[in-house]
């Protein structure tokens, strides 16, 4: 992994940061040009590409563009039948950013956003341009076009005992809805009256060079995100991902088969070599063979990189915070409630054997707790609405369970599939006629107590809903925010849409202006709020759903940020954050990580720092413990909030 590290020693011409065919007064910055020297060496001889896993903010894009600017397809490209034509695969929010950055920097250089109802059929219009943008959603969607087969493999195969991956529908992007709904109405729906053209020219153009900026979206190597991605055909193929791994060495192998970096890009290989000897607590040969690989195609630097003596960026301080809320009495009497409940049905589970087959229903008990923690009345609310707060590759890690993606989408979506048993939306007991509530028809009669009181109206304000111990700490924090002077902005991060939709009237009866970007809105009302952020002096806030906005965005015009819920995945939290500390930005990042002491929410604090040890293992070639980040960790989060010091231990097995 070239230049990795805290202290690089480099030789640096700066005339190198002039780059031909770009505009004038754009310059590259020392470590930029030593990524441009570094991906130009990558495009010669054998090698087809690599990984750019530079942190956020040290500018993937404009490396990537000055990739694309100088190396432009050759004679031998087109006698080879590729076209000239460079795609950018990114999530949706930021197809418009890429156009932008790359019509800001460079000259004459044809860009076609491929996104939309309306995007091209005829693959020739993709030929004739330079750089041509779309989507995960789109790629995935234009590959079960093209490869009808791959749209029903992910079933067939999952009825099956193969060793092969299948063929997931729970896809990363935001913009990539729920496909067993899709399926479900696809069956049901009519046929059309007249077929349209076919929407895949994606897959009829071979390209000269595939980029997938956050390539993290296909760390799940059986989703169909993913494995679209694999079938596009191009000369040179590039990752840009500041978080190359998240949850486990497995994501690292998506990103190998893409790039069909031999020997590794075969499943069987990878698995056998290091999936599981790391998962069997053997991690050392398997961290080393793994870091030998990664030191020939990935080039990674920190924020904390010192470049000849000086940092990367002279960015301002991030500071963060970790802010603790204590429930008021009543709060507090309510979550005992919920964990006593959750902790019942636990054991219950327990007792029934098969932990591991209870995966999605111990996910969407532990969705509960954490709702518990933001506000009461979330505990109340169909899950559905949260379905993204749920995943179930978070820590799934103790045996390839082809079928838990659709069991979760059976369980949240509520489709009526066949087979699928209807369960209480609070403790996940499978309802019956004799059990289900009276009140309705969503819950079980041992919770009607429960959600009776998560359903509790204000006291105090007809006009508001109840209020909680974080929302009073978020309004506490931004009338601090307001004190200190005029153009502080504020960013406020939840998992949970419906906890945005409780924050709101409170924001408006404290005349605070703001904006909401989430991932129900079209794109373009998506960009007129990121609009609105950056432009309007009056607008102070802007509400963004984790899922949607916590990768790709660029929000320096916010230098707070108001993490409402706790991720258990670091690398997720550490993408949000930096959507205000990066380049660009001139004010010191106040981040603010509010958690309820003594729950579920200490649990998951611990589990971040295990994870960040991991990830800092597999990318360094660092030796490192057994790290056990599957149905253990799960089961931990659980564990009332003192019963867990005696754990530590365990680590060290």
């Amino acid at each position: 992994m070239s230049d990795v590290g805290t202290s690089i020693n480099q030789e640096i011409d700066m005339g190198e940061a002039i780059v031909p065919g770009f505009k004038d007064g754009i310059v590259l910055l020392p470590h930029q040009i030593i990524g441009r020297k570094w991906m130009a060496d990558r495009e010669t001889g054998k090698r087809t590409g690599g990984i750019l896993a530079d942190d956020m903010g040290l500018g993937k894009t404009i490396q990537t563009i000055t990739r694309i600017v100088e190396g432009k397809i050759n004679k031998a490209g087109r006698d080879g039948g590729f076209a000239k034509t460079t795609l950018v695969i990114c999530p949706v929010a930021v197809v418009g950013q890429w156009a932008s950055e790359i019509k800001k920097m460079a000259e004459g250089l044809t860009v076609v956003e491929h996104h939309g109802n309306n995007r091209a059929t005829d693959p020739a219009k993709l030929k004739s341009a330079d750089v041509v943008i779309t989507s995960y959603s789109i790629v995935s969607s234009e590959h079960g076009t093209f490869n009808p087969e791959a749209k029903d493999e992910g079933k067939s195969k999952s009825k099956s005992k193969s060793k092969e991956p299948t063929v997931s529908d729970d896809d990363d992007d935001d913009d990539d809805d729920d496909d067993d709904i899709r399926q479900y109405l696809r069956k049901n729906k009519k046929p059309a009256a007249k077929a349209s053209k076919k929407k895949d020219a994606l897959f009829r153009v071979k390209w000269w060079r595939i980029v997938l900026d956050e390539a993290h979206n296909i760390k799940n190597k059986t989703t169909k995100s993913a494995q679209a991605c694999y079938a596009l055909e191009g000369k040179y193929r590039w990752c840009l991902t500041g978080t190359p791994m998240q949850n486990n060495v497995e994501e690292l192998y998506s990103l190998l088969k893409f790039l069909r970096l031999r020997p590794l890009d075969d499943w069987q290989k990878f698995k056998e070599q290091i999936a599981q000897p790391i998962k069997n607590g053997r991690p050392q040969r398997a961290i080393k063979r793994l870091h030998v690989v990664l030191s020939a195609c990935m080039l990674r630097r920190t924020k904390t990189t010192i470049l000849n003596g000086k940092p990367l960026l002279d960015l301002p301080d991030r500071i963060v915070n970790n802010v603790q809320c204590a429930f008021d009495p009543e709060e507090q009497h309510f979550y005992e409630n919920v964990q006593t409940l959750v902790q019942n049905r636990l054991e219950k589970l327990q007792r029934e054997g098969d932990m591991t087959r209870s995966y999605t229903s111990m996910l969407v008990l532990l969705l509960r707790l954490r709702q518990a923690c933001n506000h009461p009345s979330l505990v109340s609310q169909d899950y559905r609405k949260d379905k993204e707060a749920v995943e179930p590759k978070a820590a799934k890690n103790e045996k390839d369970l082809d079928d838990d993606a659709d069991d979760l989408a059976d369980l949240i979506g509520g489709l009526g599939l066949s087979g699928t048993t209807k369960r209480c939306q609070m403790c996940q007991r499978a309802l019956t006629p004799g059990n289900t509530s009276a009140n309705d028809e969503e819950h079980c009669t041992s919770c009607d107590e429960l959600i009776a009181k998560a359903r509790r109206k204000s006291g105090t304000n007809s006009h508001l809903p109840p209020s909680s111990t974080k929302i009073r700490m978020i309004l506490h924090l931004l009338r601090e925010i307001d004190e200190r002077g005029e153009g502080e902005k504020t960013i406020i991060f939840s998992q949970f849409t419906s906890m945005l939709d409780l924050i709101e009237p409170f924001l408006k009866a404290e005349g605070i202006k703001h904006i909401r970007y989430d991932g129900s809105m079209t794109k373009q009302d998506r960009e007129e709020a990121l609009n609105k952020i950056k432009s309007s002096k009056s607008t102070r806030v802007i509400l963004i759903s984790f899922k949607a906005g916590s990768t790709g965005l660029n929000l320096t015009c916010c230098n707070n940020v108001i993490l409402v819920d706790l991720w258990w995945n670091p690398a997720l939290e550490d993408q949000a954050f930096d959507r205000a500390h990066r380049l660009g930005q001139k004010r010191d990042v106040n981040i603010h990580k509010l958690s309820v002491p003594g729950t579920v929410e200490e649990r998951i604090l611990e589990l971040q720092e295990k994870k960040r040890a991991l990830a800092a293992a597999a990318l360094s070639g660092d030796k490192m413990k057994n790290m056990k980040l599957g149905m253990d960790d799960l089961m931990a989060l659980f564990k009332h909030g003192g019963d867990h010091d005696d754990d530590d231990d365990d680590e060290d097995d």
